[in-house]
Parts: C-alpha cells; structure tokens; sequence
C-alpha cells in the first residue's frame, strides 16, 4: 500500500502518521521527548534527539507500507544553528524561550522602533522569535556564533539531514523576524543593519514543494525504495490549521490546548499594524493567516482543578458548570497566569478572581474560570474579525471535547463551531502537504476533512456573554496599571 508519510516535531514529542491517497489514517506513531531548562525562563533540546526519535519511528513503518513522500512540520521559532560541516553548535533554542528580551529591544531600536519593524516584517520581535536568538549567541556566545553556516528552524534541520539540501519555506520563515511576510523574502536590509549575514538562511521554497530525495544510505538502512520525495513542509501551526480544515480563506480554527490559538486565512497582505496580532504565511499558495495566542487556556481550568477538586471527573465539572448560569454569579475570571500575550502582550499580567461573595461556590468557580478562558479566546477572534472575514469555525484540542465549552465559544462569537472526525494536527497536514506535492488539488485534499459536530450559539445567552464580556475587559484596563506596579514587588 502506498502511504504519505507525515511527521511533527513537537515540544513534548514527535508525532508521524502514514495515510493513504483517500486521507485515512493508516497507522499513528509516536516518539516522546525531554525539554532541558538550564536557567529559568530558558528551553533547549538536543536536534539529535528529534533526529533518533525519528529514525526510531521510520523503522516501525510496516514493511507492507510504501512511503511514497514525506512531509515535515515542526516547532516554529526554533534556532538550530550549524557549522559548515552541518554540525549542531549549540542545543536547538526553543519557541518558548524567553531569554532575548533584551535583544528584540535592542534590534527594534537599532531598526527605528516597532512601526518600522512591522512595516519590515508584518510582526514585532518576540522573545520566542528565531532572529533574536541568534543576536543573543553573538553576544553571548561568540565561539559558536564564529562557526555558523546556517541557521535552521526545527524541521529544516531535519529536512537537511534526510535529503542533505538546505532550504526553508515562509510559513517558518514568517516567525523569524527577518522575513517580509508582504513581500515573501528575507529582509536582506534588515539583516545588514543588525550585522547578520543574509548567507546563513536557506533558500526559501513553496510549503508543498519537494525539497530533495531522502538520502541513498537511509533509505538503504530503512529497507525502503529509493527516490522517496521530502517536500519541505511547513510551521506547526499552518500545518496543523491545514490539516485541521483551514484551507479556504475565512476558515477559522479556534484551538483550546494548554494555551488557546485562534487562528483565520486570509488573502489579505496586510499585517496587524498594532502588532497585537500575528500574520505569517499559510501552507497553501495565495493565503496568510491572522493568530491570536493566549499563554494559559486550559492550563488555567487544569490548575483549577488540581488545587481545588483533584479528583473531580471532567463530567462531573462540566456538569456543575452548566447547573450556573452565564456570569457566574458576578464572578469574573482573567485568565492571565504567566502573563499574556494576545491581545495586551503583558508579561506582567496575572490571574484574577473578582466577584467572589458568600453565595460562591465552586460552581461559580469553575463556571467564571471557563468563562474567562472563552473571553480570552473571543478577544483574539474580535481582531481577527475586525481584519479579514470569518466564514467558518473548526474547534479543536482538549477543551473542545466538552460540549459545555464547545456551547460556550459559539455563544460568545455567535456563530456555529465544527469539530473535526481527525484531530492530529500538523502530522496530518503534513500528509495533506505530501497529497498535493504527488499531484492531488486543494479540492482533492479538502474532500479528507469529515466532521463529526456542529454547535449551534445560544440565542438565549448571545446577549449576557456580551455584556459579561465587556465587564472582562474594564476589569483587564482597571488593573494595567496595578500589574506593573506589583510586578517591582
């Protein structure tokens, strides 16, 4: 049987499923990985690690298998920097790095300040952002910055040690900060004026376009045919959106994981120019996409939960929430844990619990925590809105398999929301990627995507979300200012 082979370098692990040409999932792998921390805020991990992991998970394809192609996706953001003899210098920097604060500082004031940098890119320079880090190995790390030949984001270093061709694609390139989202193409003036050499970036490919062969020897150690394509492939969350439904302009993923990710195509060319949005280039040709992030989606209802019914069942929760009605009895919730980063990009911004009264309990709780998580969500999906038109909404991740919640998000943005039958992210965009590559259409791949639900908005609460709503962000501006201050303690 012919497959497509489909791979996604994630955080905690990597994921690789083989489908054949109708889209159905033959058989799903996966391979788990470590993070290191050497210092707080920092996150590394070794490529050899995804490296082993993954012919680990190449060696469990059945022999009754044919993998015609393979697609890559992985962690955007990543740094893994080379030496000329394609040497790892130094551990992969990851997406949720923290450590260059001072150099996207330093880099949007050396490049005339934030609206020049938008202007440039499309995006501000984020701490998590790929330039930045390698401005931080020059200062910090001169010896291996001396040696880099390239700089690779996580699933180019991978595409490199499976064909040996060096080259990336602009759905990672977008988050780079050196990347003109607008025009396709590295800012060449950009790097220049930060003394960065514009030789160290790969030649830049479309997302579903072969990127090489997979190397004689692996194949030959694999068992397998020679020829096999690798297309390039494509940032994590393009890919995961593509292979989720997002595919026509106005599609909309809302994504409710440990950290909530709004996420709409877009033919427009224009970027955030408030910079509260991101806009990076999507997988399929003609298409970005507008993406809203907050850092502490379920992650909030999940600490909850821990600290206060440990040993609560999820139905049992879901059931309490729905006994409350919408408000939570005047209990508002910001769901601000470790900061935010959409729509306020406040690292100082803190969790809240307001309202609380001696006829709370934890009904109200739970029920405000939800809530506030879902005006977190609404909050990227009103900007979205205000930029490009939303014509659809597919609802994924963890917090998608209540119905509670599910009900919850299509009251508060007042449209329907669809769950799709195959929730398996960017390894099964990666496949789609492949399909496409080996001659399939949009429409071919499109005609994959089955849905198992639709949740219809309350007409009934549409209204008190809204004016609950409105209380969520007066009491966000209320306490701006408190945040900073408390945040010198």
């Amino acid at each position: 049987m012919d497959v497509y082979l489909g791979i996604d370098i994630g955080t905690t692990n990597i994921k690789a499923l083989l489908v054949d040409a109708s889209g159905k999932v033959q058989k799903s792998l996966s391979h788990s990985l470590s993070l290191s921390a050497p210092y707080p805020a920092w996150a590394e991990q070794d490529p050899r690690d995804w490296w082993d992991g993954i012919m680990t998970l190449m060696r469990q394809v059945p022999k009754d298998m044919n993998v015609v192609c393979i697609g890559l996706s992985g962690q955007m953001h990543t740094l893994v920097p080379v030496d000329s003899k394609g040497e790892v210098l130094h551990n992969a920097i990851l997406w949720c790095d923290q450590r260059t604060a001072e150099e996207c500082v330093e880099a949007t004031e050396a490049l005339g300040g934030e609206s020049n940098v938008l202007a440039m890119t499309g995006n501000p320079i984020y701490p998590g952002f790929t330039l930045p880090k390698i401005l931080w190995l020059r200062k910090n790390l001169p010896s291996v910055y001396e040696k880099i030949d390239t700089c690779f984001i996580a699933k180019d270093y991978i595409g490199y040690r499976l064909t040996g061709v060096k080259c990336s694609e602009p759905s990672d390139a977008s988050g780079s900060s050196c990347y003109d989202v607008k025009e396709h193409k590295w800012r060449e003036d950009l790097l220049e004026k930060l003394g960065v050499p514009l030789k160290w970036l790969p030649e830049l490919r479309a997302s579903h376009e072969p990127r090489g062969v997979l190397l004689p020897a692996i194949a030959r150690e694999l068992g397998w045919h020679d020829g096999v394509r690798v297309i390039c492939g494509g940032a994590d969350n393009a890919v995961s959106a593509l292979g989720l439904g997002v595919i026509e302009p106005g599609d909309c993923m809302v994504s409710i994981g440990t950290s909530g990710t709004v996420l709409a195509g877009t033919e427009s060319t224009e970027p955030d120019r408030t910079g509260r949005l991101h806009f990076f280039n999507h997988v399929l040709p003609g298409q970005s996409y507008y993406m809203g992030c907050m850092l502490s989606a379920a992650a909030s209802l999940d600490w909850f939960k821990d600290k206060i019914a440990p040993d609560m069942s999820w139905d049992t929760l879901n059931d309490m929430i729905e006994k409350v009605g919408v408000g939570a009895g005047g209990m508002i919730f910001l769901p601000y844990l470790n900061g935010e980063r959409t729509p306020h990009r406040n690292p100082n911004a803190r969790g809240v619990l307001y309202g609380i009264s001696t006829m709370s309990d934890e009904r109200h709780l739970f029920r405000a925590v939800m809530e506030g998580i879902t005006y977190g969500l609404r909050d990227s999906f009103e900007l979205i809105r205000d930029k490009t038109l939303v014509k659809r909404v597919l609802i994924v991740g963890g917090g998608a398999k209540s119905r509670t919640w599910c009900k919850m998000v299509a009251s508060n943005i007042n449209m329907p929301v669809f769950k799709p039958v195959v929730d398996e992210g960017g390894a099964y965009g990666a496949t789609m990627l492949c399909a496409l590559s080996c001659g399939l259409t949009t429409r071919d791949v499109k005609s994959w995507i089955e849905l198992r639900e639709q949740v219809e908005p309350d007409s009934e609460t549409v209204e008190k979300y809204s004016e609950v709503y409105s209380q969520f962000k007066a009491l966000y501006s209320d306490l701006t200012h408190r945040f900073d201050e408390t945040a010198k303690l």
